[in-house]
């Protein structure tokens, strides 16, 4: 999770906030993820948002995840003829 807010931090620091990104920042425009702001970091971390998805992040799908969905489609397809 440290990894994470790091690269965010950096992300919008490499995008023009280069003195730091501000603690808090308009609340609707933060929900749209268009400014950063600690305040969002915390909101992820009281909500347990492992994967950050709050902050822009995606959940990452694992192989077997991959595997199971490839045999779940050729069911699917099987079934149809």
């Amino acid at each position: 999770m440290r990894c994470k807010i790091n690269q965010y931090i950096k992300q919008w620091e490499a995008r023009g906030y280069a003195s730091g990104i501000p603690d808090k920042a308009d609340a609707r425009l933060e929900s749209l993820n268009k400014v950063p702001s600690y305040r969002a970091i915390v909101k992820a971390i009281l909500k347990n948002d492992i994967s950050l998805i709050s902050l822009g992040f995606s959940r990452h799908k694992t192989k077997e995840y991959m595997a199971l969905k490839k045999i779940e489609l050729e069911s699917r397809k099987n079934e149809r003829t």
